[in-house]
């Protein structure tokens, strides 16, 4: 399972593009947001938001872009076929690719954090603080993957998967206020609070130096967005299996 691992990282890391958007623009929107004043308390505050709201970046572009892609790209050309008959399965595939993106974005993940600790102004995070962004974007990084899974299984044509994976990306970073200062009303907004991004949010920017907190709100929001994503992936699955006994 190892060689496979390697072989899906290595293969994620060739779209330069969606790890440009998944690894370094959180960082350039983040440094390029901050402005210094003579008020500490509002540089911490404002080096904490923009830390907060660019976090969920990470995986949304590192899952939804490069392996949505690579993988659609792999289903359009025959290859998780070919590679299911020298025994690679499908769900062979599934394990390694969530494997090698995970990898991917807590890597990614810990060179964010270490590098805006040490360019902008912060108040050290408290240990539970750390525990907590890993936590939630390990949470996220399922969710997305399921996500992106489903649109490489149901979607046809490379140029198909490609666009959708763009609309859902963009859509995602839009309707959670984490891209652009949109006001949304309505239905839009409540999908964007379905979203747990802002649960991730607002738990980061109100405890960040608290050394105990309750996870339960963002917890709750988590773990809801994860068996939708869930149910989503099975009906998606179960539509695949009966088109093609069809």
């Amino acid at each position: 399972m190892i060689h496979y691992i390697k072989f899906e990282f290595k293969n994620m890391l060739g779209y330069s593009i969606a790890m440009i958007v998944g690894g370094l623009l959180p960082l350039v929107l983040a440094i390029g947001g901050y402005h210094s004043s003579k008020n500490i308390a509002d540089n911490h505050h404002l080096a904490i938001t923009l830390f907060a709201t660019l976090l969920p970046m990470i995986p949304l572009g590192l899952v939804i872009l490069p392996f949505t892609i690579s993988f659609g790209r792999d289903t359009a050309s025959g290859i998780t076929t070919r590679f299911n008959l020298f025994g690679y399965t499908l769900i062979k595939q599934m394990i390694a690719k969530f494997a090698s993106v995970v990898i991917l974005v807590i890597g990614v993940t810990i060179i964010y954090l270490m590098v805006l600790l040490n360019v902008l102004s912060f108040p050290n995070p408290s240990i539970m603080m750390i525990v907590n962004i890993f936590f939630g974007i390990l949470l996220l990084t399922m969710s997305l993957y399921l996500i992106a899974f489903s649109i490489a299984q149901i979607f046809k044509g490379f140029s198909m998967i490609q666009g959708v994976a763009m609309v859902v990306y963009f859509g995602i970073a839009i309707l959670t206020g984490t891209m652009g200062g949109f006001h949304l009303t309505g239905f839009p907004k409540m999908i964007g609070q379905f979203i747990p991004f802002e649960a991730l949010r607002d738990n980061l920017i109100s405890n960040w130096t608290t050394p105990c907190f309750s996870l339960s709100k963002e917890f709750i929001q988590l773990l809801i967005f994860l068996m939708f994503t869930i149910v989503l992936f099975i009906i998606v699955n179960l539509f695949r299996i009966h088109s093609r006994r069809r």
